[in-house]
């Protein structure tokens, strides 16, 4: 017997169940309805489309990026081309004022010295003839005298108060002259120039220290110039009569810390002399024909340096752009040139 409630149990081996009617047919099954997204599949669609918003921005960056670089490289190809384009109208300009170069002399022959003999032995005299010596031997022991000669008046001229030939007074005591001013040796300064010239500024000014002078270290090289301090829009005006042969701004790309710079050639000496750090750009032009005594520029600190001052240059030969030209220590001319009153 089953439980109350519950269908009855069918045998399949009743004889009777073949008689009985079919059970009614079970219910048409009705489809769930399907609930929304769930929570993972909304954060996922959330996220790709994070992503896709992310992806079209980097790429507008991306590509206002490129624009940026693209203009500044035409910008930049276009600044150098105008300043190629300046360089070859200036070589021209300076080409056409230039004066005309002299023929250089043809080459004189070198004379041959004749072989020099070999020493022979002459009768009665055993060994080989010795060369005569040179003036080497004689000049200095002439040399070595005259200094014991000047040393003992010095020391008499001391002890009676009379003047003594040969003393050379300097930084307020009386030295000795050394045997360079005694007999006309070189001491590694270069030679005067022609006349004419004058001192570079028209002002008060000095040389500064050692490390302002000539030869001095400068950033793993050498100090080709002497500074020379001065106040800020004291004039510079030209050495000596001549042809602006370079000019330079600070904003130029091959200033290389040259600041305002101007270079004057002097045809008459072939020599060279570059004015560096000026305050403003030169009041003169490529190629333009100076004097000397006008003013060129002024005192400033442009380009690379510590304080307002001339990096004044002598350079020997033309030195245009490009050119490579020796340079000269220039304290001694500084020193001997005059400086006109303004």
């Amino acid at each position: 017997m089953g439980r109350a409630g519950d269908e009855p149990l069918v045998d399949p081996f009743d004889p009777g169940l073949e008689s009985r009617e079919p059970p009614p047919p079970l219910a048409e099954v009705v489809p769930l309805r399907r609930r929304g997204p769930s929570m993972a599949e909304r954060l996922e669609r959330e996220r790709i489309e994070r992503e896709r918003i992310e992806r079209q921005r980097r790429a507008r960056v991306e590509r206002e990026r490129a624009e940026r670089e693209r203009v500044e490289r035409e910008r930049r190809e276009g600044r150098r081309r105008e300043r190629a384009e300046k360089l070859r109208r200036e070589r021209r300009a300076l080409r056409r004022h230039a004066p005309p170069a002299k023929p250089k002399p043809a080459p004189r022959p070198r004379a041959v010295a004749p072989p020099r003999p070999t020493a022979r032995r002459r009768p009665g005299v055993s060994g080989p003839v010795r060369p005569r010596r040179g003036l080497l031997w004689p000049t200095a022991k002439a040399g070595l005298a005259i200094t014991l000669v000047l040393g003992l008046s010095a020391a008499l001229g001391a002890a009676l108060g009379l003047p003594v030939p040969g003393l050379n007074p300097s930084s307020g005591s009386a030295q000795l002259a050394n045997s360079a001013d005694l007999f006309g040796v070189d001491q590694g300064t270069p030679t005067g120039l022609a006349s004419g010239y004058i001192f570079p500024l028209l002002g008060p000014h000095s040389f500064g220290t050692k490390i302002d002078h000539f030869g001095a270290p400068r950033g793993g090289g050498i100090h080709e110039g002497q500074d020379i301090l001065a106040k800020p829009g004291t004039p510079e005006i030209a050495v000596h009569d001549g042809i602006v042969v370079d000019r330079g701004k600070v904003t130029d790309p091959d200033s290389g810390g040259r600041g305002n710079y101007l270079t004057i050639y002097s045809p008459q000496d072939d020599h060279s002399f570059v004015y560096m750090h000026m305050l403003k750009p030169a009041d003169v032009q490529l190629g333009d024909h100076v004097h000397a005594g006008q003013v060129v520029g002024k005192v400033g600190c442009t380009g690379d340096c510590d304080g307002p001052h001339l990096h004044f240059e002598v350079r020997i030969g033309k030195a245009t752009i490009g050119a490579k030209t020796k340079p000269i220590n220039p304290l001694p001319f500084l020193q001997q040139w005059p400086q006109p009153q303004g």
